[in-house]
């Protein structure tokens, strides 16, 4: 339904650091159209975002000899601005993977919280896919995996590794 998803993207376009009306927003529309099908819009709207700082900031694709490297680079550290050690550690790199374990403050988390959603679902329906389209930009064989059963609230962590696919 073009409302509900129309709805959805002007509360993501007009954030300011607090999720939580856009996932009033997404709880609204899931009463019309299903949780499912929501976050699935949620998940357009920033793939959408992702892709247009992209091909704003990488005007020719990244061709590395690390792209596991390169991968989190782009991601964590230049398009979302967190790094380690400040907002979480490395447990893991290898040239074909890289696990890392994030604390940093997450408007996400906040808002699952206030409104008594499951991170596990909300993450994995809402933000895996926009995060793989991300990594197949820098590098086609990038794979994101999150470990579900590390995730904020249920753990002091989010665990998210990247891996480099033969």
């Amino acid at each position: 339904m073009p409302n509900c998803y129309e709805s959805i993207k002007q509360q993501y376009e007009n954030l300011q650091g607090d999720s939580t009306e856009l996932f009033r927003e997404i709880l609204k529309a899931s009463d019309e159209i299903g949780m499912d099908e929501a976050l699935t819009y949620l998940s357009q709207c920033v793939i959408e975002k992702r892709s247009a700082w992209l091909k704003a900031n990488l005007p020719n694709a990244i061709r590395e000899n690390d792209p596991v490297t390169a991968g989190y680079k782009w991601f964590y550290e230049n398009y979302l601005g967190i790094s380690v050690p400040k907002d979480g550690e490395i447990v893991e790199h290898t040239e074909k993977r890289i696990v890392i374990r994030w604390w940093n403050p997450c408007p996400t988390l906040e808002a699952c919280k206030k409104l008594g959603l499951d991170t596990r679902a909300v993450c994995q329906k809402a933000y895996e896919r926009p995060v793989q389209e991300f990594l197949k930009y820098i590098n086609p064989k990038l794979k994101f995996d999150r470990n579900y059963e590390n995730i904020r609230p249920h753990a002091a962590y989010c665990e998210e590794i990247i891996l480099l696919e033969d």
